[in-house]
């Protein structure tokens, strides 16, 4: 994918994210949607972010908005902003940080499904407890 391709695609996806209703601020829904572009592959390692007054001009926002944005990101270390370079993906955004994001938003689904069915949380923590103490191999096998 091209580079103009790759911002087409990311500032479709911020739009598309923006207009989910939602509770969230509108910085916090932009990071989410930089996060959503990075684990479906519309964005690599290394990979130019769209400026932000490119960004803030194409939907609208105030520059401030894209820029705290942005700022989580790299507070994340999903990004690195480099002076006169711009923003771009980190090069260990794949590998590391955002796996383990989107495994804790797994988790706390699974959490959140679990005391829906009556699991209470000191139940979850004597497992988790259990776990911990564990050989990783045990650990794999036993579910």
């Amino acid at each position: 994918m091209t580079a103009p391709d790759r911002e087409t695609a990311l500032l479709d996806r911020m739009r598309t994210h923006l207009s989910t209703p939602g509770a969230a601020p509108t910085y916090v829904r932009l990071q989410e949607a930089v996060q959503g572009a990075l684990s479906a592959g519309v964005l690599r390692p290394g990979d130019a972010l769209p400026t932000v007054r490119a960004v803030a001009s194409a939907l609208k926002l105030a520059p401030n908005t894209v820029a705290k944005a942005y700022a989580a990101l790299a507070r994340q270390g999903l990004t690195e902003n480099r002076a006169g370079a711009g923003t771009s993906v980190a090069a260990g955004a794949w590998a590391g940080q955002l796996g383990q994001q989107e495994a804790l938003r797994a988790f706390r689904a699974l959490v959140q499904e679990l005391r829906a069915a009556g699991l209470k949380l000191d139940d979850a923590r004597r497992v988790l407890d259990e776990l911990e103490g564990e050989p990783e191999a045990t650990r794999a096998l036993s579910v």
